[in-house]
């Protein structure tokens, strides 16, 4: 028996630590995979999403960049923290339900303890009875003098009648004794079965605590989990509604850039439209866009990737759709620009919404007036007026005027219209 309940404790032991881990889910650490992939650090993600964005709003203000990245943050993790959370609440609400299902358990096997204590001692209490009666008739029989006793006082009948009456009391008197130990066998076998009974549900008992401890432990380490999930979604919408008035603070000083840039272009492109007219009539009015590609005619001004391209986009922040107006190659401050055709200087001078700027007409090229814009630069290299040939340094690459880092945006100007540039650049 003993053996039997060291047995039984050990497993319940084994089957408790099962199941804290099994609860624990995600909070065990994961087994290491030679292929599974390492997760970036958090600083590495924040640089990636500040650059990312950076490239995206090229000219907008540095605090407009970093309120927008922050906002980029928050959205993209938010998703995720709110699904963990969902999944902390459900498992928090799925071991409630075990715990209390392991508290109903541990109050039955306890409601079956006390009927069993009880049903114990009234089976003890009869097998004292039985044997104060197995007592008196042992004494009744001492005092006749036991079986000689029985036989003398059967001897002293003095009549038939009177042998057969105390012949049917002794037999009352033997089949009285016989009864009294049968009784006293059966209740002591009954005070066996109750004794096996009340060993095993005290052992129900003890499991069933066990259990219940093990369900709330695990219930606090599921419940610690969701409080940790709900407090990072609280901390990651709070970052998004301080980004997104951050952004608004900012948005004045962006719009007044963004007007810069649009009073810049528009003067130049007034300009270049008189040009245009006046070496073409009236083809030189003829907009850009409509003009067909010449892929070739321009040379690409420096190496390095394009990490904004020309086009429509959406500012992440007050959704206004805006033209970027040029191409942007992502190089290192002072690296060389050089001209992407030959022509004549029109402009090299400060720009307060594109900083130091080059201004290049290549003059007619295919019955359109052709002009390239390098935006930004370090320090400028030509001079207005001085004619150049493809290829040659004309500045380097800086980060002046509405610039949040080291670039060359680099447009060109068809007749009086910004276009794409890539397609009109040779690949070599």
């Amino acid at each position: 028996m003993q053996r039997a309940r060291v047995f039984r404790a050990g497993r319940r032991a084994v089957g408790a630590l099962a199941a804290v881990c099994l609860l624990a889910g995600t909070g065990l650490p994961a087994a290491s995979s030679a292929t599974s992939a390492a997760p970036k650090p958090a600083s590495a993600e924040r640089d990636e999403i500040l650059e990312q964005v950076r490239r995206e709003l090229a000219e907008s203000s540095e605090a407009m960049v970093t309120a927008a990245a922050a906002l980029r943050r928050a959205e993209t993790a938010l998703p995720g923290a709110r699904q963990v959370a969902a999944t902390a609440r459900a498992q928090l609400a799925a071991a409630q339900r075990r715990e209390e299902a392991a508290a109903v358990r541990r109050g039955a096997a306890q409601t079956r303890l006390m009927l069993a204590t009880r049903d114990a001692e009234d089976t003890a209490a009869l097998v004292e009875t039985q044997r104060v009666r197995i007592g008196r008739l042992a004494r009744a029989a001492y005092q006749r003098g036991g079986a000689m006793g029985d036989v003398a006082l059967l001897l002293e009948a003095r009549t038939p009648s009177d042998f057969t009456e105390r012949l049917v009391a002794l037999q009352t008197v033997v089949t009285s004794q016989r009864a009294a130990l049968a009784d006293l066998e059966d209740v002591k076998a009954s005070a066996g079965l109750h004794a096996g009974t009340l060993e095993h549900i005290r052992d129900e008992v003890a499991a069933a605590h066990e259990q219940a401890q093990v369900q709330l432990q695990a219930v606090a380490v599921v419940a610690e989990r969701a409080r940790r999930a709900e407090e990072s979604v609280r901390l990651l919408v709070g970052q998004q509604r301080d980004a997104l008035a951050a952004a608004r603070a900012a948005q004045a000083e962006d719009e007044q850039r963004l007007a810069g840039l649009h009073a810049e272009s528009s003067r130049l492109s007034a300009l270049l439209a008189q040009r245009a007219r006046a070496m073409l009539g009236a083809a030189g009015g003829i907009a850009g866009a409509s003009t067909p590609v010449q892929p070739g005619v321009l040379s690409r001004p420096v190496g390095g990737p394009v990490t904004s391209p020309f086009g429509m986009r959406v500012h992440p922040i007050t959704g206004v759709h805006k033209l970027h107006t040029g191409t942007d190659f992502g190089v290192a401050c002072g690296t060389p620009i050089r001209a992407a055709r030959g022509g004549t200087v029109l402009a090299a001078e400060f720009n307060t919404a594109y900083g130091w700027r080059t201004v290049i007409i290549h003059g007619v090229v295919g019955g359109v007036l052709l002009t390239t814009t390098y935006n930004h630069q370090e320090h400028l290299g030509v001079d207005p007026g001085q004619p150049v040939q493809a290829g040659e340094v004309i500045g380097h690459v800086g980060s002046t005027g509405y610039s949040t880092g080291c670039h060359l945006h680099f447009e060109l100007i068809v007749n009086s219209d910004v276009v794409n540039p890539l397609p009109w650049v040779s690949r070599g």
